[in-house]
């Protein structure tokens, strides 16, 4: 049975069909760009350039993604503050669950000045980031003051009896989850402000709030909000930020397949490790989802999400994961020779490279861009894997049909899984460097995962439990009725062709 919140309603708008689409919520996302907000994000990379592929503008998008982090976290805790004073305490738990998944993830963004000196700054940087003078910062760091205030007079006045919760309380217990989550939040915070305290760059710095361009990330985190107490707003940001680490990290994978195409097999490495690293810290986004986003907060913003998909990401899905994906592959590969010379021929040019690269200098460079590449698809593919608790855990099985009609949500993620295992570039590389399992594209013995998927696992029973409930709530995306019953407007991007819009060298 439908409910009655999730009725659709056309309003005049925005739409290509003079309507825009909403309920009672807010309205219904279009496209994927249109609901995470992208095109505030484009618009300040067209209106406030930075050379790509720079130290400046690798700040930038590490500073821009404090700051949509920063944002979330002040979002939670005034709402958390509204809970406290309703006396909701179990609603307030669950925001300091989300405020800490926000919390590690911040950390984990500022561990990258000191991961990615080299291509952040130096001793003649020319000037400073102070995470003080964020405008995000400040924000935050004022709404923790109130809600401070609040839980102090709560726990003078009896209504949290602090002592006793500490001294006999466990995690069974949302008063006690309530108290250890603050202080798990507070230390996170402490780590990650010294980390991002001064960060030198080399570029020339006017104020924070313009070098960031401040204003632009706050629009692009509250250009579209829903109506009651969701967690929209967190879902977003935990696509912006990967969405902003990718575009940096995209620019500097083209930088680098030009590189080796020039020969400048150094820089090329350099820009690789720097991409690596910044995919490392983007699959970070997807824990603080797969841990905190119940099934039935899902629910509450599901059908604004539109007929959208992940898959839709053009900066990801398509230019990281595939274009460049593969033209990298393509490039480290031919470092090593012709490239139809069989899997044997090739096996011992990877070998020979590995023997030669403490004596030759090409030898070791190409040695270490292949262990970067490999890296990189261990990391893409941890990533297409951590995206998987999405729909088991939001969507269930037994032909629970996704938002743009696929039959089942999860099969469709997995088919999308297996054929880019199936069509991976970098299996020859892996397969030369005696690697196995699916890294090499070899079939594996998987028991554990042939139980866990069996008729007679627990497993199964909650996929289909979750499923039901899913069909119920839905009927609409299940039988395609009203607004879904449109066509998936979405259309495969032009190829990102590395060189056709050459980058800016550093």
């Amino acid at each position: 049975m439908k409910h009655e919140a999730d009725s659709v309603v056309e309003m005049p708008g925005l739409s290509e069909d003079g309507a825009v689409y909403r309920n009672e919520r807010g309205v219904i996302a279009e496209n994927y760009y249109d609901l995470q907000g992208l095109a505030v994000l484009d618009g300040i990379r067209a209106q406030h350039p930075l050379p790509t592929a720079s130290s400046a503008s690798l700040a930038r998008s590490l500073f821009q993604s404090v700051e949509i982090a920063l944002l979330n976290l002040n979002d939670l805790f005034e709402r958390a503050s509204v809970d406290l004073r309703q006396d909701n305490l179990d609603a307030a738990v669950v925001k300091l669950f989300w405020a800490k998944g926000f919390h590690r993830l911040v950390n984990l963004l500022g561990l990258l000045p000191a991961r990615l000196n080299g291509a952040l700054g130096s001793s003649e940087a020319r000037g400073v980031l102070k995470l003080a003078d964020s405008p995000a910062f400040q924000t935050y760091l004022t709404t923790l003051r109130l809600f401070d205030a609040e839980v102090i007079a709560a726990i003078e006045d009896g209504r949290l009896a602090a002592e006793t919760v500490i001294a006999e309380g466990s995690l069974e217990s949302a008063p006690y989850n309530f108290l250890h989550l603050l202080r798990v939040c507070n230390q996170e915070s402490m780590s990650w402000e010294a980390s991002l305290a001064t960060v030198q760059v080399d570029a020339t710095v006017g104020s924070y709030a313009d070098f960031v361009v401040s204003a632009g990330i706050r629009d692009c985190v509250y250009d579209r909000v829903l109506q009651g107490d969701t967690y929209f707003t967190q879902f977003r940001g935990l696509h912006q930020i990967p969405e902003t680490l990718g575009d940096e990290a995209n620019d500097r994978c083209e930088a680098a397949i030009l590189d080796i195409r020039r020969g400048d097999l150094a820089n090329a490495l350099e820009r690789l490790q720097t991409v690596v690293t910044l995919i490392d810290t983007m699959t970070a986004a997807v824990p603080p989802m797969a841990d905190h986003l119940s099934t039935t907060d899902y629910h509450a913003i599901r059908e604004n999400l539109g007929l959208t998909s992940g898959s839709h990401s053009v900066g990801l899905h398509y230019h990281m994961f595939n274009d460049l994906y593969q033209q990298l592959s393509a490039e480290i590969a031919g470092l090593l020779g012709e490239a139809d010379a069989g899997e044997t021929a090739f096996a011992e040019r990877i070998a020979e490279v590995r023997r030669q690269r403490f004596a030759e200098p090409r030898a070791w460079l190409t040695h270490q861009l292949i262990d970067e590449a490999l890296k990189m698809q261990a990391l893409i593919f941890h990533w297409r894997n951590s995206h998987l608790h999405l729909p088991r855990n939001n969507l269930g099985g037994d032909m629970t049909k996704s938002l743009t009609g696929s039959p089942e949500a999860i099969k469709a993620v997995r088919h999308m899984m297996v054929s880019a295992r199936n069509k991976d570039p970098m299996k020859a590389l892996a397969r030369g460097r005696g690697m196995s399992g699916s890294a090499a594209g070899t079939p594996v013995a998987t028991p554990l995962t042939q139980y866990v998927e069996s008729a007679v696992s627990l497993d199964r029973v909650l996929l289909a439990k979750t499923g039901e409930a899913t069909q119920l709530r839905f009927e609409d995306v299940q039988k395609r009725l009203g607004f879904f019953a449109n066509r998936c407007p979405f259309r495969a991007p032009p190829r990102r062709m590395a060189g056709a819009t050459v980058p800016a060298a550093e």
